[in-house]
């Protein structure tokens, strides 16, 4: 697979691409975590704004960037297909969500990952991520870690 021709572009949370790649990725979760079941409801959230990654014209990848009750983002259902891994396409989807976050001026970006995707670890750590105390609603859950990363200030307001 090649990457050279790879899209990064808004998309619309219906957008039949978008919602098959979330139920791969609920698939994924579902095979990595049977006792705790997801089902992707967090896509349909107000104000949750989804990015879509294409290679030659396939859909490769998703995440979305989603306001936090406190002024910061939240980044959720973050995806990457089997058949697209190893080319850096989640670290370039990770950089384009960070950077809509930050233009629409949200200091912070805070992600929720879990203990059985290490990939996913070490990705937002090599992108600067901290871990931080678990957010609701994920305080008490054991698998779930998470992470916060503050957001460029010159980005914030910019079109």
């Amino acid at each position: 697979m090649t990457t050279h021709d790879l899209t990064i572009a808004e998309a619309a949370a219906d957008d039949p691409r978008v919602r098959q790649l979330v139920r791969d990725l609920d698939a994924d979760l579902n095979a990595r975590y049977p006792d705790e079941p997801c089902t992707g409801g967090a896509h349909v959230n107000p104000g949750i704004r989804f990015l879509l990654a294409e290679a030659g014209g396939r859909p490769v990848g998703c995440c979305a960037v989603q306001p936090f009750p406190d002024g910061a983002a939240e980044l959720k259902r973050m995806y990457v297909a089997p058949e697209a891994r190893g080319h850096g396409i989640a670290t370039r989807l990770l950089a384009r969500a960070e950077h809509l976050a930050a233009e629409v001026g949200h200091p912070e970006i805070r992600l929720e990952t879990a203990v059985h995707q290490p990939e996913a670890i070490a990705l937002y750590t090599r992108s600067g991520y901290t871990a931080i105390p678990n957010y609701p609603p994920y305080q008490g859950k054991l698998l779930s870690r998470c992470y916060a990363k503050p957001l460029p200030t010159a980005v914030h307001g910019a079109s």
